[in-house]
């Protein structure tokens, strides 16, 4: 059911590197995130769009940026292939949570009071669109211009997964447990009092030290010579400890360290885990990110490349506007489309309910909606977001639940969507060698899909748990044609090392000597040719393991000849050889 997912019960480190195998995908890995920072693109994603009214009501400006988690893919990917050589390597999806921003207490921003969805992400890309008022306004604009002192951000997100199955059951209660962590844990209460904030770190490392302390019923008992199948009890107990009464957290804006909550339990229970079966839960990270030097760098050039100014005219007596602020799914088709529709209810004002609706399109972010005041105060407005996609030669559309805003504005997110949406990207650099085509399907419904260097992306609805894409790539250069293994599970971004063909591989050599025939020398030699290698082969060692790189997954084989005799066909895997040469 989960299959493609994170398994969080299969994860290599190598030095500092983590990767993370696939549930049910033999020889698939997922690659940490190392770092965050503004996307690298021309031109900068990265905005502030000041809008100036003589109304104090108005909005006074939005901030608009894209992030880019940033992937290591040199050494440790490298030496991982040389140790894994059959194995694939994606980038590991991650969930956006909140971006905070560390505001220094001079300043006076109310930035430093909140944190901000994203409105939109991808495998690899992040964006958000902040509204800010005057103050806020000013300190960006200050800081874009290198007016001030900049600061810091910092983006909690999570990996969702599946977690350890073990041959374990823990029985225990809820209240006492959270006694016990909550006495002994450093933690901080949340405002409503209902939760506790934990470092996810220490948390693991208390369970981890005091198991055996902990007012837990562990069946059977847990062994004592093995730290490390003790740690990854901890770990999956912890996992479903979150699915239990676990929330999301917001750490500081200054720190680094991941969070989560876990509520505060009043009435005594009774919880049973069962450690083997399958299920899903979520591991906190973090990043802290310096958003605003790439636009300093621009600005001081050209400040109207990244500061765009514009009045807002006047609106009639009588008139209310209504802004919805939005990021449209990346690489969304014809076949599919989102619209929003607002209402206002019947006022003192104005006496009829008002109900108009707008398409989500790519070339924009923001619609604008007037209407007329319904009331003397200002009044909650009412919004419900409808996908529609094109199926069995009719429309069919997705309704999500009519919401209610109390603000003078409503900026939109992923989850205010009706249904999610999975997008599949193609890697700038592999890009320069192929174009991807396939298929999606999501609950019977299929779609061509296509990703290419000036279309890089592309999302469909997922309308039910059967969803994937099959994909293969082809090479821009030649009639090669790669088939991705495995299909295509989650929101990613396909690379070269999404195929095992890429980089370091290894076959296996035999060669059969004929009676009389104390050995023989055999050249091999990769499709794209770096160097050869040579190695003689006799009874008594008559196999080889040949290793070589390959930098296109369309040229990924190898050819051998022994010496004096022909070149054989290029070819893959382990080779047998039978050779005839002369006694």
């Amino acid at each position: 059911m989960y299959d493609g997912y994170p398994d969080f019960q299969n994860i290599i480190t190598i030095a500092a590197q983590r990767f993370i195998g696939a549930y049910q995908q033999s020889n698939a890995y997922f690659l940490y995130p190392e770092s965050l920072g503004i996307q690298a693109a021309d031109p900068l994603p990265f905005s502030l769009d000041i809008v100036r009214s003589s109304s104090a009501e108005s909005i006074y400006s939005w901030l608009s940026f894209t992030t880019e988690l940033q992937y290591d893919s040199g050494q440790w990917l490298a030496e991982f292939k040389q140790q894994n050589p059959d194995d694939t390597v994606n980038i590991l999806p991650l969930i956006a949570g909140s971006l905070g921003f560390d505001v220094p207490i001079e300043y006076r921003s109310n930035l430093r009071e909140h944190s901000f969805d994203a409105t939109w992400y991808s495998a690899q890309y992040i964006r958000f669109i902040i509204l800010l008022n005057s103050e806020s306004t000013q300190l960006i604009e200050d800081t874009i211009l290198d007016k001030t002192i900049g600061f810091n951000a910092r983006l909690d997100g999570f990996i969702e997964g599946v977690s350890p199955r073990l041959p374990y059951s823990i029985e225990f209660d809820p209240s006492v447990l959270m006694a016990m962590l909550t006495d002994n844990v450093p933690g901080t209460p949340t405002v409503d009092g209902n939760r506790v904030a934990f470092s996810y770190d220490l948390l693991t490392q208390y369970l981890y030290q005091y198991i055996t302390q902990l007012p837990l019923k562990i069946s059977p008992a847990l062994p004592g010579n093995n730290p490390a199948g003790v740690r990854t009890f901890c770990q999956a107990l912890l996992d479903r400890l979150y699915n239990l009464m676990g929330s999301p957290c917001t750490g500081p804006a200054n720190s680094n360290t991941a969070m989560i909550c876990l509520a505060t339990q009043q009435e005594s229970g009774r919880a049973i885990f069962d450690l083997d079966t399958v299920v899903l839960s979520v591991r906190p990270l973090c990043f802290l990110l310096d958003p605003f030097t790439a636009a300093q760098q621009i600005a001081r050039k050209s400040p109207d490349a990244i500061i765009h100014r514009t009045t807002a005219p006047l609106l009639p007596e009588g008139k209310r506007a209504i802004d919805v602020f939005y990021t449209y799914p990346s690489g969304l088709d014809s076949s599919v489309s989102v619209d929003i529709q607002l209402s206002l209810p019947v006022g003192n004002i104005y006496p009829y309910e008002q109900k108009k609706t707008g398409q989500l399109t790519l070339d924009q972010s923001r619609l604008t909606f007037d209407f007329f005041r319904n009331s003397l105060e200002m009044s909650p407005f009412f919004y419900q977001i409808r996908v529609t996609y094109f199926r069995g030669g009719n429309w069919q559309s997705i309704f999500g639940e009519v919401m209610q805003c109390n603000e003078r504005f409503l900026v939109l997110d992923p989850t205010s969507l009706p249904c999610k949406f999975m997008t599949i990207s193609l890697d700038e650099a592999f890009a320069l060698q192929s174009v991807i085509r396939g298929l999606y399907h999501s609950d019977g419904w299929e779609q061509n899909l296509m990703l290419t260097g000036e279309a890089p992306d592309c999302s469909y609805p997922i309308l039910g748990d059967k969803t994937y894409a099959d994909v293969e790539a082809h090479e821009l250069s030649g009639d090669g044609i790669v088939l991705l293994p495995r299909p295509v599970t989650l929101t990613t971004t396909i690379g070269a090392y999404s195929f095992p063909q890429f980089g370091s591989q290894q076959a296996r050599i035999s060669v059969c000597l004929p009676e009389g025939v104390s050995g023989a020398e055999f050249e091999f030699e990769p499709q794209n040719p770096i160097h050869s290698t040579k190695y003689t082969f006799t009874h008594l060692h008559n196999t080889f393991d040949y290793k070589w790189t390959v930098t296109s997954i369309f040229a990924c084989g190898f050819r051998y000849k022994s010496i004096g005799g022909q070149w054989s066909a290029y070819v893959v895997g382990d080779q047998t050889i039978n050779f005839t040469g002369e006694r």
